[in-house]
Formats: structure tokens, C-alpha cells, sequence
């Protein structure tokens, strides 16, 4: 699959949400260990969202990018649980390193390995919301709990994040190449079950500010310059997503 560019003139890129014939050649599956997630998109009153269910497994959708992100990059989403993981799941190690819901940035070099750094936004269990956090898998990952437990469980949410500053908070400097996006929904450590819907994931990429004209002076010019995972294809019906297994 090829990047997706973003030229200068662009200012906003739906990655999810419309679900037009053909969406999903813009998605692939990323696999853990395990049987796959479900996806299936499904309308909910006059919408069309994205259904994720999991039991005692887990997988992610990738869409891949090309961004250097500015200070004024932001991405958006809508999400939905049914429930959370149980209030005790250890979070912050190996044996609970489950969620109903992640939104995860992948940032340069693009190939998923341990040194690929990544901010994964997440609805928790029982971690407080604006905790931030390293994976117990690998530290070039960081957590950032965005929601956290059942309060809002069953109620569409929406999310609004600015890259460049939740990059800096768990990295401590602004990031290089935006490489991908990705959705998940695990339960396999903890081998429970989930049901989390997704829609309108939209990155917002304001265009370049103009110069600024300078003015000039009567007497000098001043002038300024400015997991092991595996990865395969999948298929589509008309509503259905389904996804060939490897061996």
C-alpha cells in the first residue's frame, strides 16, 4: 500500500469515517498473537461506524502517512465502548497490557520494531485520565490514558489531540515524519472480550502561514528571513470486513 502525501494545500484528511466502497485499501491488518479481531462496519441510526470485537485476542488497523507535523497538527476521533476491563487489571504491566480502545501515532523510522517511537492514546481501565506512561513492552511506546473507566461507557466520545505537544510530553522533543495511524482493541493478555466502536478519525494540518511582510525604514532596511506482529491483507463484503489468517 502507498502513504499517504500530504501537500501544502491540504488542510484536513478523513483517515475514517466514510466507508465508501473500496475504504478499506487504505487500511491494513496488523496481527498479534491469537485469532484477529472482528471489523465490521454497521449503521447506527443514519451512520455508518466501525464495529471492533475481540475475545481473548487482538489486531490492529494501520493506515499508512507521510507528515512532518507542525505545531498546529491535531487529530480528532470518535469512540465508543460497551465496557471497560476489569477495575483491577494490572495496566502498567505485561499481564494487563490490554484496552477496550487505542488510537495509536506511529512516528519515523515506519517499519513497526523497537526502536519506532509511538504515542497510544487509550480509554483504561482504572488508570486516571492524563496519566502518561511507558508500555511494558517497550519504552519507545508511550501511553497516554485519554478516557478511563465505565463512566462513560456506551456514550459516543469525542477526542481532540495536538501532536507536536503530547509528542514532547512523552518524548521530550518534537517529533520527525508522522508515519501511521493506527486503531486497536486487545484482550489477549487478559483474556477477556471487548466491543468498541470507531468513527471520523480526521487529521487537521493547517496550511503554511504566509510571510509576513516586512516593512521598510527611511534610514537602514531591515530584512528578515524567515509484539511480534504479522501482517496481511483483507478483504471486504458490502458491511463486512474479513480478514485471511497466517499460517
Amino acid at each position: 500500500m502507498i502513504a499517504s502525501t500530504v501537500l501544502a494545500q491540504e488542510s484536513k484528511m478523513k483517515l475514517l469515517g466514510d466507508f465508501q466502497e473500496g475504504w478499506e485499501k487504505s487500511w491494513i491488518e496488523r496481527k498479534f498473537y491469537g485469532p484477529p479481531a472482528t471489523f465490521e462496519v454497521v449503521k447506527e441510526d443514519a451512520d455508518s461506524v466501525l464495529q471492533v470485537t475481540t475475545n481473548r485476542s487482538g489486531s490492529a488497523l494501520w493506515h499508512s502517512l507521510n507528515i512532518k507535523p507542525t505545531e498546529r497538527t491535531k487529530i480528532s476521533w470518535r469512540w465508543k465502548i460497551e465496557d471497560t476491563l476489569p477495575d483491577d487489571t494490572p495496566e502498567r504491566k505485561k499481564i494487563g497490557d490490554d484496552y477496550v480502545a487505542r488510537v495509536y501515532l506511529v512516528f519515523a523510522p515506519h517499519l513497526v520494531n523497537w526502536r519506532t517511537r509511538a504515542i497510544c492514546y487509550v480509554w483504561a481501565a482504572n488508570e486516571p485520565t492524563g496519566t502518561i506512561y511507558r508500555s511494558p513492552y517497550s519504552s519507545s511506546v508511550g501511553i497516554v490514558v485519554v478516557q478511563s473507566g465505565k463512566e462513560k461507557r456506551g456514550d459516543w466520545v469525542l477526542e481532540n489531540r495536538e501532536i507536536v505537544k503530547d509528542y514532547r510530553k512523552v518524548f521530550g522533543k518534537a517529533p520527525e515524519l508522522l508515519t501511521a495511524v493506527a486503531i486497536m482493541v486487545d484482550t489477549d493478555n487478559t483474556n477477556r472480550s471487548a466491543l468498541t466502536f470507531f468513527d471520523d478519525i480526521i487529521l487537521d494540518i493547517p496550511k503554511p502561514e504566509k510571510p509576513r511582510s516586512v516593512p521598510r525604514v527611511s534610514f537602514n532596511t531591515i530584512t528578515f528571513g524567515k509484539k511480534t506482529i504479522s501482517q496481511v491483507p483483507f478483504k471486504s463484503s458490502r458491511n463486512r470486513l474479513s480478514f485471511r489468517r497466517s499460517n
